[in-house]
């Protein structure tokens, strides 16, 4: 291992922590998500833990918070405000109860009753609230852990929180300031009218809002607050545990966040994050993962800190939907349509709860857009099961070593010619296409497509098994499938005489086929799922389609001129006339269905997460069956988001634009009024 190399390293992910921590605590404007800054945490971590001799007492790993901003009075806090360690795995739940059970070992502390307590991880600004009396005095923000600033004019604007608590104490409470999620709309819809820039998230807008010298502007932004915690009781019962510190506050007139759980063991513990972390979006609250700690102060204080963090409690975070990897390579892959597509291959990453090693990068001028290099660092982000996007690189990483790509002149599979190609009349594609038809990549890809579950559906008949049918010479064309015998298929590797038999009865099966699927499966360029649907439902029958002029495609509400010269090519070229002429002799291509109702007429649904009963594929057919439409995006357009669990950024979409968001049963009473 190159030690100089891993020092570099380390010193240049400190640089840019210290860059990003500058921007989010003390300029509220931060340029990367806090999923982007926590894995870059990490990967210092890990190179701090592996090369000890580089450690640095000013890390970012082992420093809280950043220095309060000038233009505020600084405030030493009477207690210090210390932040959490996070961690992204049950294992790592697991790792982290190992070592309370050893200091709970050292400690003599065996008999206690161990529980632990979880509260959602509000994403905000901390802010510590001094009472004497029974009146509010002061108000400080976190600051770097041991000096904050003086907001004290800020809070005293904050309706959320009360000015006069309803028992004469002298208390010291920590709580979050946010912001809900409708008021940044509204505030950014102002803003932008004024010209000014927008807030990125609530937590910026909430943590702007308190920073303000003038706290009119802070009480016109309708400011939340939580509290959680109390350094400091004295005219009153000190608290025993977490969660009667919670109800405590509660009874004094503060409002806390009612989603926390006491939980037995990690096991309790997991289940409450995986609940959690599906309905994480539903709330009006940025929320980023939860908060464990040990219920019991007497276990907790015996525990103790570290410089940094609590030992007693860790951040458990929700899984990302951004992380920051390297670009190990660029390779270009060919589609089924003969474009070239640059795959960026990554050192593999967790996100969005999977591992993920590839990212797409669409065409040559997306990675100049990009200014990216073979080697570089880079934040990736993932919705919903596409393949990720790289968001954007960090080029501060960067250490000289990196390599500029450049897309190919030749096809790197065939070797043919590659050329851009036009688009309508006036226009010209920004990718490249092998501009050979009978590429081998070309027809794999047409033959993967034309067999997946939403054309042919032949069911077994995977990318493995098509692509081992094509290298055995099995299937040259999309006919050759419907002449497959189980004896064919015994030569094929892992094929035993049951696997052969049921994919030869999935391939009979699949030759009783629906009109619109049967167009899907064919693979015409710009044809997608719901543009075959429009063009199923137009034509009827598929000799009509055959035989359909270009004025008839484009009179199809929501084809367009593209797609129309499209599909007439594809119909008049005389290698796909054969191809379809051969496939047609083993097919019952079924003529399109009538609506069985005009219940959800002009109705644009989109469907999100997983429902409780009904596969997304059922449930978009009864929305068609019953004259509805099915969209792939939420938009002002959308009637109806049908939501199941783990919506993702659909439902987040939905909120903002308005749009009714229904449950899977609330669907199906639409269908049986």
């Amino acid at each position: 291992m190159d030690k100089i190399k891993e020092e570099k390293r380390i010193q240049k992910l400190r640089e840019l922590l210290a860059y990003h921590r500058a921007l989010y605590h003390q300029h509220d404007n931060a340029e990367i998500s806090d999923e982007a800054y926590d894995a870059l945490v990490y990967e210092l971590l890990n190179l701090e833990e592996n090369f000890p001799e580089f450690k640095d007492i000013n890390s970012p790993t082992v420093t809280v918070g950043d220095a309060p901003i000038e233009k505020f009075t600084k405030v030493k806090h009477s207690f210090p405000q210390y932040s959490y360690d996070n961690i992204f795995s049950y294992d790592e739940l697991i790792k982290w109860e190992e070592k309370i059970n050893r200091f709970i070992e050292k400690s003599n502390l065996k008999n206690k009753n161990l529980e632990y307590i979880t509260e959602l991880k509000i994403d905000g600004l901390k802010v510590i609230l001094t009472y004497q009396n029974g009146n509010l005095t002061s108000g400080a923000t976190r600051g770097d852990g041991t000096i904050g600033e003086d907001i004290t004019h800020s809070v005293m604007a904050i309706n959320a929180i009360p000015k006069k608590l309803n028992k004469k104490i002298n208390l010291i409470v920590v709580g979050e300031a946010w912001m809900k999620k409708s008021d940044l709309e509204k505030l950014n819809k102002e803003r932008e009218k004024d010209n000014l820039s927008l807030f990125a998230n609530t937590r910026n807008a909430a943590a702007g809002s308190l920073r303000q010298l003038d706290p009119a502007i802070t009480k016109s932004r309708n400011i939340q607050f939580f509290t959680y915690a109390i350094d400091k009781i004295t005219g009153g019962a000190s608290p025993e545990t977490q969660k009667q510190t919670l109800e405590l506050l509660n009874q004094f007139g503060f409002n806390v966040n009612p989603n926390y759980k006491v939980c037995k063991n990690v096991n309790d513990i997991e289940d409450f994050y995986k609940k959690q972390s599906i309905l994480k979006d539903k709330h009006e609250y940025g929320v980023d993962g939860m908060v464990i700690k040990i219920n019991s102060f007497s276990i907790s204080q015996a525990i103790g800190y570290t410089a940094k963090s609590p030992r007693f409690g860790v951040a458990y975070k929700f899984p990302a939907v951004e992380a920051t990897t390297t670009v190990l390579d660029i390779v270009v892959q060919v589609g089924r349509t003969g474009a070239l597509t640059p795959v960026a291959h990554l050192r593999p990453v967790l996100i969005a709860g999977s591992l993920v090693s590839r990212a797409t990068l669409h065409n040559q001028d997306e990675i100049k857009k990009l200014g990216l290099k073979i080697g570089d660092t880079v934040i990736i982000k993932k919705a919903g099961d596409v393949i990720p996007d790289i968001v954007s690189v960090l080029t501060n990483l960067r250490q000289g070593n990196e390599k500029l790509f450049k897309m190919p002149n030749k096809c790197p599979v065939c070797n043919s010619n590659v050329a851009t190609k036009k688009i309508g009349t006036n226009e010209t594609s920004v990718a490249m296409y092998c501009l050979n038809k009978k590429c081998f990549a070309q027809e794999l890809e047409n033959l993967i497509h034309f067999v997946s579950k939403k054309g042919m559906n032949i069911v077994g008949m995977g990318d493995k098994i098509v692509e081992k049918l094509v290298n055995a010479g099995l299937v040259v064309e999309k006919s050759d499938i419907y002449e497959l015998k189980n004896g064919d298929l015994s030569i094929l590797e892992k094929m035993g005489e049951k696997s052969a038999d049921n994919l030869i009865n999935a391939i009979n099966k699949s030759k009783d086929v629906e009109l619109s699927k049967f167009i899907f499966a064919l693979g015409i360029h710009h044809v997608g799922e719901e543009s075959a649907i429009l063009i199923a439902k137009k034509f009827g029958n598929f000799k009509n389609l055959q035989n359909a002029s270009l004025n008839d495609i484009e009179s199809i509400d929501g084809i367009g001129g593209t797609m129309a010269q499209s599909i007439v090519s594809y119909f008049s070229d005389t290698h796909n006339q054969k191809v379809l002429n051969n496939l047609l002799k083993h097919l019952n291509i079924k003529e399109f269905k009538k609506l069985n109702s005009k219940k959800l007429e002009n109705k644009i649904f989109v469907i999100t997460g997983t429902l409780p009963v009904l596969s997304r594929d059922d449930a978009k057919k009864m929305i068609l069956d019953n004259g509805g439409k099915v969209a792939g995006s939420v938009s002002g357009n959308t009637t109806f988001l049908l939501a199941g669990t783990d919506p993702g950024s659909k439902y987040t979409n939905a909120v903002s634009l308005g749009v009714p968001i229904i449950s899977e049963n609330e669907f199906l009473k639409m269908l049986s009024n």
